[in-house]
């Protein structure tokens, strides 16, 4: 077998092999054999059909199955050969014409791990800016006050009364593009809490000081960047008539309120301090997130290195699939929200880019520092994962090696990093 590497750039190299004629008369007789054992023709039995017959009449699948084969039990060899360690699995680019008493030609895109010159002090004591975990009770107040409204009734105000912040308003409204109407951006009777944003920010606005009865018109412009393609980069215009008007019957906020929620919370002080203490974990934990990418990215700044096209993908689709997964939990769906996979994609792609960097960053620094995961807790993965989803342990070895293993190691090397940076205090 022949076997040739060409560089193509410092993460892509092209391998061009050469399968030797004995080979490939090899594979082509067993894959005939096989084919030939279940080939059903009238006037022959199962298994009985000549040769010549199933090389004429199943000539596409013989010749599909046999490079199939083909490169199966040679690329592997040839990888060794050259001594190249592939980050993903190598993609075919060119194959050659099968035929019996030849050779056979194939080549395929290796990607490879970049290059990555980094010194420890470039990653060790690293300053760090770190948000304040002080939580401020204007915060705490802000919630604590929002169960007033979301626990509220609403009361139909008197013919003329104006809209305030916090009233509910019923309006019909129509959306339109210049004079074309936008399909499916238009209702009868729509529910907007004023002041909130929930329905969109300058529509709200012009909603309050309007009464029962109005109609304006309000032109939005909508940012390019926008996941709607029925909306990105246009200038809306909304026909609003208010339908009618509801103003909250606000309760005061004491001990009483608090029981009739039926949260498990006697007083103002025990619904505070739950929110208080909700508010100060969630806000650690983001300050904490903050912190760790402000660290990677400082890091990032000091090493240039080139990440495989095809890695960045597969970080790509990992997020589309967990925006996929967030939406389905909600109900809701690509198609139903209108969001433009193009447009999604073009947004995500820096975060994915990004992403793959950081991955390839954590793993090489782990090499240099030597950091692993214990055997005995990967076999213990192993065992519970193989347990957990009734497989064999070799596709759990499968599954924990190339899914969860990674995402071990580069959590324990961030962790490193962390306990070896240095962070500096920001106020808020």
């Amino acid at each position: 077998m022949k076997v040739e590497l060409q560089d193509l750039n410092e993460v892509e190299k092209l391998l061009k092999v050469e399968v030797p004629k004995e080979k490939v008369n090899e594979v082509i007789q067993k894959i005939t054999t096989q084919v030939r054992k279940k080939a059903k023709i009238k006037g022959f039995r199962e298994g009985k059909v000549p040769v010549y017959l199933v090389k004429k009449l199943f000539k596409e699948e013989i010749e599909e199955k046999s490079i199939a084969r083909i490169i199966e039990d040679t690329l592997n060899e040839a990888i060794k050969e050259t001594k190249v360690e592939p980050l993903l699995r190598p993609k075919v680019e060119e194959l050659g014409e099968l035929k019996e008493g030849e050779s056979f030609n194939y080549s395929v895109l290796v990607e490879v791990r970049p290059e990555i010159n980094i010194k420890r002090e470039d990653y060790i004591g690293i300053e760090v800016e770190r948000d304040s975990d002080e939580l401020d009770e204007e915060e705490v107040d802000k919630v604590l006050n929002e169960f007033r409204y979301s626990f509220s009734g609403l009361k139909k105000v008197e013919k003329g009364e104006p809209i305030e912040e916090r009233y509910v308003a019923v309006i019909k409204f129509e959306a339109y593009e210049g004079d074309k109407l936008i399909p499916g951006h238009q209702a009868e009777a729509l529910f907007v809490d004023v002041g909130t944003g929930e329905f969109n920010e300058k529509v709200e606005k012009e909603l309050v000081g309007k009464k029962e009865g109005d109609r304006f018109s309000v032109e939005v412009e909508y940012p390019e960047e926008g996941l709607n393609p029925l909306l990105a980069g246009k200038k809306v215009r909304y026909e609003i008539e208010v339908k009618e008007v509801y103003k909250r019957e606000l309760k005061e906020l004491n001990d009483e309120f608090v029981k009739s929620l039926n949260m498990g919370f006697e007083t103002v002080e025990d619904l505070r301090e739950s929110i208080k203490k909700r508010l100060s974990e969630e806000k650690k934990r983001k300050n904490e997130n903050k912190f760790r990418e402000r660290l990677l990215g400082k890091i990032l700044e000091k090493v240039d290195f080139k990440v495989p096209s095809r890695y960045v993908e597969l970080k790509l689709y990992q997020l589309l699939d967990q925006v996929r997964e967030t939406l389905e939990r909600d109900g809701l769906s690509f198609d139903k929200l209108n969001i433009s996979m193009d447009k999604l994609k073009e947004r995500l792609y820096p975060i994915a880019e990004r992403q793959a960097k950081e991955e390839l960053l954590l793993e090489k620094i782990s090499e240099l520092e030597n950091i692993e995961i214990p055997q005995e807790e990967i076999d213990k993965t192993v065992e519970d994962i193989s347990k957990g989803l009734k497989i064999s342990m070799e596709q759990a070895r499968g599954i924990v090696y190339f899914n969860i293993l990674p995402k071990r190691l580069a959590e324990k090397t961030l962790q490193f990093l962390v306990n070896n940076a240095k962070p500096t205090n920001k106020e808020n």
